[in-house]
């Protein structure tokens, strides 16, 4: 079995297991070796000290945890001979692995056409100076056409994601003639979105420890102290999402913007450092789909797995370094059930008068 190197940046040295768990998603077996980069070469991003030991070792599978540019890709591919892979195409590659919806499946084709455009144009140029020939060598005219179908299949596909969009905003007027707040639950992947909405509404989505296990939104709604809402289950956030994925996604990510109040759910069980990256990472996502500053109910998840002190010390860490209103924090178990009640007190506490 080939084993897979993971060059990791030194700006995600504090998040190796996450990283690293994202490339295990996608490679059923654990011969796995990580490497941190602290600097490298602009031409292959690695240095040319790593680049020529990956070739002493004959390594064929190599996960860059960073965007690569197209250059650095094909520099890459032509040094190693090896499969390369960046975080870019992980993220699409675990994405396609949970795409069960069709909705999803155009989402994400669309995220990978739009990236692959720029490998694509620098695969043209390099034919067109003759380097491509032989190893990886498509000719000229093979990119070239290529290219075109791309452009024509991404115009296509975002026609049919306008047409998904419209029909996701007629249901939500729907539901909104009828007078029902609309409950978004948003936060990190993993963080326990899905068993939250779950337990609020009694459905039965499917869960799991793997990354993006929810890509296509899901609507139901649940009833609580004479109060009908309807609940919003969305695509799980992660640190650094590519921007392609958050456009391609954006028709889905609307339903967070329309939203009268939005529960981001935290995992308590993480390090500290963790916690306060995936809420960094939350609000960013938020700002960048327009939905940043919406009232918001913090919901600690996960405290099954964590002593009290340690519930009091994360609390505590809210509200002084991160400046979270503690009024807003309600620590919950979502898969045990507890504290339920509270957090959704807190939620018709916070809707519009």
């Amino acid at each position: 079995m080939s084993k897979v190197v993971v060059a990791i940046p030194k700006k995600y040295s504090d998040f190796i297991d996450e990283e690293v768990g994202l490339v295990k998603a996608i490679y059923n077996h654990s011969n796995i070796d990580v490497i941190v980069i602290k600097g490298g070469n602009p031409k292959t991003y690695l240095s040319s000290d790593i680049v020529k030991k990956l070739k002493e070792d004959e390594v064929k599978e190599l996960v860059v945890m960073d965007l690569l540019k197209p250059r650095q890709y094909f520099n890459l591919l032509k040094e190693l001979r090896a499969n390369v892979l960046d975080r870019m195409q992980v993220i699409l590659e675990i994405f396609v692995q949970h795409a069960g919806s069709k909705e999803a499946q155009i989402q994400i084709e669309l995220a990978k056409l739009r990236y692959e455009l720029s490998i694509i144009k620098e695969a043209v140029r390099r034919a067109k100076m003759g380097e491509l020939h032989g190893y990886l060598g498509g000719g000229e005219y093979g990119y070239e056409k290529y290219y075109t179908m791309a452009v024509r299949r991404v115009a296509r596909l975002r026609r049919e994601i306008e047409h998904l969009r419209n029909l996701r905003e007629i249901r939500r007027k729907n539901r909104e003639k009828l007078g029902y707040p609309h409950v978004a639950i948003v936060g990190y992947t993993c963080a326990g979105k899905t068993t939250l909405f779950n337990y609020i509404t009694k459905n039965y989505r499917p869960v799991g420890p793997e990354p993006f296990t929810t890509l296509t939104p899901k609507a139901s709604s649940a009833c609580y102290n004479g109060v009908k809402l309807v609940f919003i289950d969305t695509v799980g956030f992660i640190r650094d999402l590519p921007p392609q994925l958050v456009e391609a996604f954006y028709a889905t990510l609307e339903e967070i913007v329309y939203s009268d109040v939005i529960i981001v759910t935290v995992d308590a069980s993480k390090r500290l450092s963790e916690i306060k990256a995936s809420i960094t990472s939350t609000n960013n996502i938020l700002e960048s789909i327009g939905a940043h500053g919406k009232q918001a109910v913090i919901a600690l998840n996960k405290i099954d797995l964590v002593t009290t002190s340690r519930v009091e010390e994360i609390v505590e860490f809210l509200g002084s370094k991160l400046k979270i209103d503690l009024d807003n924090v309600v620590p919950i178990s979502a898969a045990k059930g507890v504290n339920i009640e509270k957090l959704m007190e807190k939620v018709i506490e916070s809707l519009p008068k």
